[in-house]
């Protein structure tokens, strides 16, 4: 989805009105925020435009966060706020787009490969389709870590970094959330 086009003058009050400490939160927290709002979505279709919404939300309120050393706290609230309010306005029409996409996938196999062998295909598709289904029946926290771990590539010490826990934490609620994953696509 195209982003929403701002007035040139708008953009330039708007900048200079907002505190440095709100720019330097969102960029440092940014990409676990984007983390946090894909697990949350279930899916990345949708996390540009939410974190676009808790980028305004956070400079728009900036100023009733009373301290800037809560700033992660209160920009994880933000991004969850926006990540279910995204999720209400979408409705029906997300779950058609979504139930397209996987009837797209089981006819023409993941991600457009082609396979010499057609039952390779419909394997490989239909492993897909547990897979992600599995994970939107899995607790958010532990989609959350998973997609950290395995789609962004983060280390256990970047995952505990961004959640506030020691390494030692990450590693056991992750061994926790593939056990979890691996019964659910075992019960299939």
């Amino acid at each position: 989805m195209q982003m929403r086009p701002i007035d040139a003058s708008v953009e330039a009050a708007a900048v200079a009105a907002v505190p440095g400490d709100a720019v330097e939160a969102m960029r440092m927290y940014g990409s676990w925020l984007r983390a946090v709002a894909v697990a949350r979505l279930r899916g990345s279709q949708g996390a540009d435009d939410v974190m676009q919404d808790v980028a305004a939300a956070a400079l728009r309120n900036w100023s009733t966060l009373q301290s800037p050393r809560n700033a992660k706290p209160w920009l994880y609230r933000l991004t969850v706020r926006a990540a279910l309010m995204h999720r209400r306005t979408l409705g029906r029409a997300r779950k058609r787009v979504h139930e397209a996409a996987e009837m797209q996938m089981a006819r023409y196999g993941s991600h457009g490969a082609t396979f010499a062998d057609p039952l390779e295909s419909l394997l490989s598709s239909e492993r897909s389709m547990q897979l992600r289904a599995a994970l939107a029946r899995m607790p958010s926290k532990d989609a959350e870590l998973l997609l950290m771990k395995h789609v962004d590539d983060c280390s256990y010490k970047e995952i505990a970094s961004r959640l506030g826990v020691t390494q030692s934490v990450v590693e056991m609620r992750l061994f926790r959330a593939r056990q979890k994953l691996r019964t659910m696509l075992q019960n299939v």
